[in-house]
């Protein structure tokens, strides 16, 4: 049967909304913010070490951050305007070793140019920013940064979808579920990772992975209710990350 070992389970006292890779290569690390309407904090997890630690508070201005990148100390964020449609009012960085702001450069726009460059626009000027010092360049520069902390976001498919009906009689047949609304699903070498969701007395979210014959490995209810859906899994090397009841973060290893 396919490996896979849990490697780390933490239960947070506020919900967690939003998750990020930063660090490097031989020390790659999670960001996690936890939340609610009373405030919140920043954490990291370090795969390395498998430890968890606090960053910080919530920045002190309440407008919302939405993760961009990490880099090596930093996490790159766009700042979002307050309103149902928000449009985007600056690029903030700060230092995660300490939650510390390191800069914010007002735009309307963030692009990606390379790892450690963006396209941002003030007004109607299109500008390079790089991404460590937070200086506007004159011009691109050739950038010889080619780290990166890919991780992979299961495929999606709604129930609308054609596919999805041959998902559904794969389930009813392989694990006897009756599956709605739609799935998502991570291929690998020797396994395969659902979230999935069912009605069983209210709409539940689960997470089911199996290995090439089918035999499943772990079966895991993720959430049900309103918050089903918000958060389903990561892969991210060679871990499976994902939050129970928006509280409890699980990491496997394989």
């Amino acid at each position: 049967m396919s490996d896979l070992k849990k490697k780390f389970q933490y239960r947070f006292s506020q919900p967690v909304w939003s998750l990020g890779y930063w660090g490097n290569k031989e020390t790659p690390k999670l960001w996690i913010e936890a939340k609610d309407a009373t405030g919140g904090h920043w954490y990291s997890y370090d795969f390395k070490s498998n430890e968890l630690r606090l960053i910080s508070n919530l920045p002190a201005h309440s407008s919302h951050l939405q993760w961009l990148k990490g880099r090596e100390k930093l996490g790159v964020f766009v700042r979002l305007q307050a309103g149902k449609n928000p449009g985007i009012e600056a690029v903030e960085a700060y230092n995660l070793l300490d939650g510390q702001l390191q800069y914010a450069i007002e735009s309307q726009q963030a692009k990606e140019l390379s790892e450690d460059q963006l396209v941002i626009q003030q007004g109607k000027s299109a500008l390079i920013l790089d991404v460590d010092s937070g200086k506007i360049l004159s011009k691109q520069r050739e950038s010889t940064d080619t780290e990166t902390f890919a991780f992979e976001s299961p495929h999606h498919i709604e129930e609308s979808q054609e596919q999805f009906s041959a998902f559904k009689q794969f389930f009813k047949l392989k694990f006897s579920l009756q599956i709605a609304k739609g799935l998502d699903y991570w291929e690998g070498e020797d396994k395969l990772i659902f979230s999935y969701y069912l009605y069983d007395g209210a709409w539940k979210n689960y997470l089911l992975v199996c290995d090439n014959h089918f035999q499943i490995i772990l079966h895991e209810l993720l959430e049900e209710g309103e918050l089903m859906g918000y958060h389903t899994f990561q892969i991210f090397q060679n871990h499976l990350l994902f939050i129970q009841h928006k509280l409890q973060l699980e990491i496997y290893e394989f």
